[in-house]
Parts: C-alpha cells; structure tokens; sequence
C-alpha cells in the first residue's frame, strides 16, 4: 500500500480530532509546498528524523532514441539528491 495524500489527511485527523479538515488540509498543503519553494529555489530542505533533500544539475548528456536508434543531446536539467537520516536508515534496517 502506498501513502497518498488523502490517507495522510485521514490520519492526521484520526490523530487530532480537535482540529477541523480544512485546516488539516491548509497545514499539510502549506509543509509541501515549503518544500516545493525552497528546493526550487535551491535551498536545502533537511526534516530531521526524515532525511535532507538538495537541489542538483544533471549534466547535458547523449542519448539514443530507442525506436529510432538516432542519437539525441538530452539537455541539462534539475534532479533531486535525497539522502535518508540515520534515524530513518536504523528503522528501516533493525534486522
């Protein structure tokens, strides 16, 4: 099963009943669209406990067209580098 944004809301209003959906919903809306602002202005984003994600410039590169086999420069672009917290990486690997 795959966390949606939709089950995010649900469980954030299971957890603070007190608190109308509305406002849950702004909430959750606003923290992503933090995030989305600060990597595009290529700021570091770090959620202690969660992990640090930073902006990168993926190269300009040559590629093939598989159908066609005709040779392509793929342009320069933004990726994200994400890298997990040793909070993160000790949960997911107690075994």
């Amino acid at each position: 099963m795959s966390i949606v944004k939709s089950n995010l809301l649900k469980q954030l209003a299971n957890n603070f009943p007190s608190i109308l959906n509305k406002d849950l919903k702004k909430s959750l809306n606003l923290v992503i669209d933090e995030i989305i602002n600060g990597l595009s202005e290529n700021k570091n984003v770090e959620i202690r406990g969660f992990g640090s994600m930073k902006t990168k410039i993926q190269k300009t590169r040559n590629g093939r067209n598989p159908k066609s086999g005709i040779k392509i420069k793929i342009p320069s672009r933004k990726t994200i580098k994400w890298k997990m917290s040793k909070d993160l990486f000790n949960t997911l690997n107690k075994n």
